[in-house]
């Protein structure tokens, strides 16, 4: 058992981009009597898993804006942590194959010019100009965001958790919160086994165990988690060094280099619940049909290595953030639907605004857990 302090002005339930997100605002903001308390090891979930990804071509205006709000910090984020996240913008490319995508990007890109997200429209043979290995046959149209790109998300841990620690913050690991205490209708601690850390303010940033976390207080966060699992070939010099993030919508294959290899993956042909993280080999051979037919040139390829991780899929593929109503001192920071590393630094902002008390860079209404017993929910479509 790690050695656990008796107390904490806010306890962090999480230890991935999220939670650590949170404590560094937190620190900023002059909020260090915090402690994140990670069930495995930092960064050891979703986040470590993840492929990196990181767009502002979402098709609900809040999505949207919590990406305005969170890029221009990675953009910065070796001068705000002194860590490099290793972001490469050589954005994002969404292959429009169907006539219902074709409709719902055409909406979109009136949202993002309204917003000011710089994405653009590229006809097929634009598209196959700015990478001409691709099968552009079937597309009917692009969309293309020069700011969009993917980053390292382990770094973005290790950035956010030293400035953090260094305020005072203190992170434990293999600390699975098992209890939370709840009196007279507000948060009194967490329990790890028989050690108890009493607090005021509980964030629940545990991804997909969130659904669990929240539970102990009482709540219900309706969230799912899912598998997916990404796979990288062998070196490979078929493709120019740098291109972007190529997602071939209708099927949710997508691709990116990753170090002189290829990285990709799609979803599942039907979707399983639960916390399994072993590969699922099953799903090889569509995205090898994929990647062949959307980039000839990866026949030259061999598959090198593979992972598996989790989504924690909400019903709108929104995420959950903020105070939850009941308990008092009970927030959520979770349920991205894939989108938790991309979005990080917004949430990490908002939470640490809501927590203080200062109004919120953005309206919370639209991502809050009421907004599902109310019938308020806006569904995303650009997910993979």
């Amino acid at each position: 058992m790690p050695d656990l302090p008796r107390g904490a002005s806010v306890v962090i339930v999480g230890a991935g981009v999220v939670g650590a997100s949170i404590a560094f605002h937190l620190a900023e903001k002059g909020v260090r009597d915090v402690i994140v308390l990670e069930r495995d090891r930092v960064a050891g979930g979703s986040t470590g898993k993840n492929a990196g990804g990181i767009r502002m071509q979402f098709a609900s205006e809040i999505n949207v804006r919590l990406s305005l709000l969170s890029v221009p910090e990675i953009e910065r984020f070796a001068e705000l942590t002194g860590v490099d996240a290793s972001f490469h913008q050589v954005g994002y490319l969404f292959l429009i194959t169907t006539e219902r995508d074709a409709a719902a990007f055409e909406r979109s890109l009136e949202l993002w010019r309204r917003l000011g997200v710089p994405a653009r429209r590229l006809s097929a043979d634009d598209t196959h100009a700015l990478l001409p290995q691709l099968n552009v046959s079937d597309v009917r149209f692009a969309t293309f965001c020069q700011r969009d790109g993917y980053a390292d998300p382990s770094s973005l841990v290790r950035g956010y958790l030293a400035r953090a620690r260094a305020a005072g913050v203190r992170v434990v690991e293999a600390a699975a919160v098992d209890a939370v205490d709840v009196a007279g209708g507000r948060v009194r601690a967490v329990c790890i086994g028989a050690e108890r850390i009493a607090c005021e303010t509980v964030v629940d940033a545990a991804g997909p165990w969130a659904g669990e976390v929240g539970a102990l207080a009482g709540v219900s966060i309706p969230i799912t988690p899912h598998r997916r699992t990404i796979f990288v070939t062998e070196a490979f010099d078929g493709l120019p060094r740098r291109f972007p993030m190529v997602i071939d919508f209708a099927t949710g294959f997508y691709f990116h280099r990753e170090s002189s290899g290829v990285l990709m993956g799609m979803p599942p042909q039907q979707e399983v619940d639960g916390f399994r993280e072993d590969v699922d080999w099953d799903v090889l051979p569509r995205v090898v049909e994929r990647a062949l037919y959307r980039v000839p040139i990866l026949e030259r390829a061999s598959i090198k290595t593979a992972w598996a991780g989790l989504y924690e899929d909400t019903p709108d593929a929104h995420p959950i953030v903020g105070a939850v109503g009941e308990p008092d001192g009970f927030f959520a920071a979770c349920g991205f639907s894939g989108h938790g590393v991309m979005h990080a630094p917004a949430v990490g902002r908002l939470i640490a605004e809501q927590i203080v008390g200062e109004a919120t860079s953005l309206d919370l209404a639209p991502l809050s857990l009421q907004r599902f017993r109310a019938g308020a929910v806006v569904r995303e479509h650009n997910v993979i």
